[in-house]
């Protein structure tokens, strides 16, 4: 994790990530980009020299913030390395190809957080940027405080890609050495045969991991996403992590898309997704 791309809209959760960011950046020696990509003004109805103007003083205004933000940061961190980029477009669009073009390590956002109807209508941004991020991506939620995590929550579905988002997470997890459980939330499909896949994957995955001694847990509840918050509430985890890519199969739809989503909505703790292809 030697670079760390930190998109702001310069609201408060995205504060809470840029500080949390900034922690991590510490720890870690790595460097910051601080990014932030706006629509540009086109209409039909002005010269286009007046449209290029509003557009250059609208990157100059965001350059302006941006700056001040990693001014402000470097005045109580000297030795940090950080920089700044503004794009125009949308962002969606613009932070997926910005972190392919300066290989960003890792993307460090913050969540609103939606509910019910809401969730539904406008959904979160940033829950659409883990599921196409092409690197891991740690979405904050607003106001959260750094701390160093203690307890780790992976939750699998136990997928033939475990190890090697054990093997990212074993070594994002290196400075912080947190306790790691693994979570399996079985909806009652493949209830019947939820012992053998169990004792199979716990076998297979501390086979394969022998320096890292791993806790494993296996439970029932319809809502996923539900049942992993309640599960890791108890359990007092400091982070959850998940795979956030998209498969084919009933299971693999449901756990995937709708729940990565889910719980960049409501969790309460970082949410760290890692992507395997």
């Amino acid at each position: 994790m030697k670079t760390i791309l930190v998109p702001t809209d310069f609201s408060i959760p995205a504060d809470s990530a840029i500080h949390y960011a900034v922690k991590l950046a510490v720890l870690w020696d790595a460097s910051l980009i601080l990014y932030h990509s706006f629509i540009p003004y086109e209409s039909g109805f002005y010269l286009l020299s007046l449209n290029e103007k509003d557009n250059m003083e609208a990157h100059k205004k965001v350059t302006n913030r941006l700056t001040a933000i990693n001014n402000s940061i470097v005045k109580k961190n000297p030795n940090l390395s950080i920089s700044i980029h503004v794009d125009q477009g949308p962002e969606g669009i613009k932070i997926i190809d910005f972190c392919k073009k300066s290989k960003a390590d890792l993307i460090v956002m913050g969540t609103k957080g939606a509910s019910g109807l809401k969730e539904k209508l406008i959904g979160s941004f940033t829950a659409e940027v883990t599921i196409n991020a092409p690197c891991p991506v740690l979405a904050i939620p607003n106001k959260y405080k750094f701390k160093v995590p203690e307890k780790i929550t992976y939750a699998t579905n136990y997928s033939k890609k475990d190890k090697k988002v054990l093997q990212l997470l074993l070594e994002f997890n290196r400075i912080f050495d947190a306790k790691i459980n693994i979570l399996h939330v079985d909806w009652g499909i493949t209830l019947f045969t939820a012992d053998e896949d169990y004792d199979r994957y716990k076998k297979t995955t501390q086979n394969h991991f022998k320096d890292f001694e791993f806790t494993y847990h296996h439970t029932v509840g319809k809502d996923i996403s539900k049942t992993i918050l309640e599960e890791t509430l108890i359990d007092k985890t400091d982070m959850i992590v998940m795979n956030p890519l998209k498969r084919k199969g009933i299971w693999n739809r449901i756990f995937h898309r709708s729940v990565t989503k889910k719980m960049a909505y409501h969790v309460p703790i970082p949410l760290l997704t890692i992507p395997i292809k």
